[in-house]
């Protein structure tokens, strides 16, 4: 990767419906008002109207004020017929869905969907490039992303310890940057990208429109290139709206889905201009039924199959980054990195796959790299690849095949005949370290890169009467 490259990432977002307005909490509500310009004149209106303030978005020009739910009406009758203020309205709840779930790499079919193997095979991203997760906070000590996440802020308890108290940002955040190759827990898109924590939904999920817009904001200013709102809901909101806006006219890239409700209508922020809106497909390329038609691209969402869900429960929790069902799943391309966020949006539009339901189609993260930066290509190595191929019976103690390497990619693929019930499983070590790992019940494919030494493949699995046939193509040392 060179210098002026910079990755971009492919991650997945999430939508769903939510109230129109925030419930009555202890007698109160709250209201989000513009104003054409914040001073004395805001101050004094608010005071004569006895209302007391909550959150401010000086950005946006934005206060949001609490009120005693009998007089929200007349307070806001009020508040429109200032010359002052630009809009005053209620302010709405947005709410995160349950968790996706992309276990372990041989279970990721929606990175293969995107080509992303064949995107990282030119780069794995740039710690440049900052992710930020609007969401219910990100774990730090969560192995797949320790040393990942930057300084975050919690809007929600108004402090920085931006942790996460529910588990959905978390989740989220390894979909995004999980570091991949790394024998545990998953590999996200993006495998050097770094990720800020951005706390705008409490510990039982929901959160109010106007503590987005101030995540938005609060990420745009401080570095992030992206911003993953993994939430929504039906009803535009002034102060998200003007969030996205400002995100956009400072080079930032704001994320949502089409939503979940098998509409032909964007859910918000989804159908807000600017904001990059994604719809969910399945295997075949076809929208699923639950997203909602009519977004610029589409990316795969899907579930795992029942090996892989048991896979998971065998996994301590702390190396699991998700647990639930996947939903929507967005894709972006690399970057160079003097271009804005939005200069590169017609490169995935242009390179995406067709897919009905959607404008432009189901992103490609590969063709979408090469539009961008045609120049990119993976290192030249200076030996052919060699290859290996195996064939046996697997025994009681399986079969473990020796090799020495060069540095470069690894790929190993074995097939058990007859298809067996019992997992197979394909491992590649260094002495007794565990490099990387895949399993299955007829043909299990690994990859992984190597560094030049010695290594060993494991098959084992199966029954003492199963044949095998293993190849491994590796790089000459």
């Amino acid at each position: 990767m060179t210098p002026r490259l910079c990755g971009w990432l492919a991650f997945l977002v999430l939508a769903c419906a939510c109230p129109a307005a925030a419930d009555d909490e202890g007698g109160l509500v709250r209201l989000v008002v513009g104003y054409t310009r914040i001073g004395a004149g805001a101050v004094t209106l608010e005071r004569r109207l006895g209302v007391a303030p909550a959150a401010t978005v000086p950005q946006l020009r934005v206060h949001v004020l609490s009120v005693r739910s009998d007089r929200a009406e007349a307070v806001l009758a009020e508040l429109r017929s200032s010359p002052i203020v630009l809009y005053a309205q209620r302010d709405t709840v947005v709410t995160a869905l349950r968790t996706p779930n992309d276990e372990l790499w041989p279970s990721q079919w929606s990175p293969r969907k995107t080509r992303a193997p064949q995107a990282w095979s030119l780069t794995t991203g740039s710690a440049r490039v900052v992710v930020a997760v609007a969401d219910t906070g990100v774990d730090s000590n969560q192995p797949d992303l320790r040393g990942k996440v930057v300084a975050g802020y919690d809007f929600v308890h108004g402090d920085s310890a931006a942790t996460d108290d529910n588990g959905h940002g978390t989740a989220f955040a390894g979909v995004v940057a999980a570091s991949g190759n790394n024998t545990i827990g998953v590999a996200g898109y993006c495998w050097q990208c770094r990720v800020m924590p951005v706390k705008v939904l409490g510990a039982d999920g929901p959160g109010f429109s106007s503590t987005l817009a101030q995540g938005i904001v609060w990420a745009t200013d401080h570095g992030a290139r992206i911003v993953n709102a993994s939430l929504g809901g039906p009803d535009s909101d002034a102060a998200v709206a003007g969030a996205t806006q400002y995100a956009a006219a400072h080079g930032s890239l704001v994320v949502a889905a089409a939503g979940n409700d098998s509409s032909s209508v964007l859910e918000y922020p989804a159908a807000l201009p600017g904001v990059l809106s994604v719809g969910a497909t399945d295997r075949a390329d076809h929208l699923y039924g639950f997203s909602n038609a009519g977004a610029a691209v589409a990316a795969p969402g899907g579930e795992l199959d029942d090996g892989a869900r048991r896979r998971v429960r065998e996994l301590p929790r702390d190396l699991v980054c998700h647990a639930g069902r996947q939903r929507h799943r967005g894709a972006l391309p690399h970057r160079r990195s003097g271009d804005e966020p939005g200069t590169a949006r017609p490169d995935f539009e242009r390179t995406a796959v067709p897919v009905s339901g959607v404008a432009f189609g189901r992103v490609d993260a590969y063709a979408a790299l090469r539009a961008v930066a045609p120049g990119l290509a993976p290192p030249k190595s200076t030996k052919a690849p060699k290859s290996r191929t195996i064939r046996g019976r697997l025994g009681e103690s399986g079969r473990t095949v020796p090799l020495k390497v060069g540095g470069g990619m690894l790929r190993a693929t074995v097939t058990v005949e007859p298809r067996q019930r019992q997992a197979v499983v394909l491992e590649l070590r260094k002495g007794t370290r565990l490099i990387a790992s895949a399993h299955g019940r007829r043909r299990v494919r690994l990859r992984a890169r190597v560094r030049r030494g010695r290594y060993r493949v494991l098959v084992s699995g199966g029954d003492a009467a199963s044949s095998f046939t293993l190849r491994v193509t590796y790089p000459a040392p």
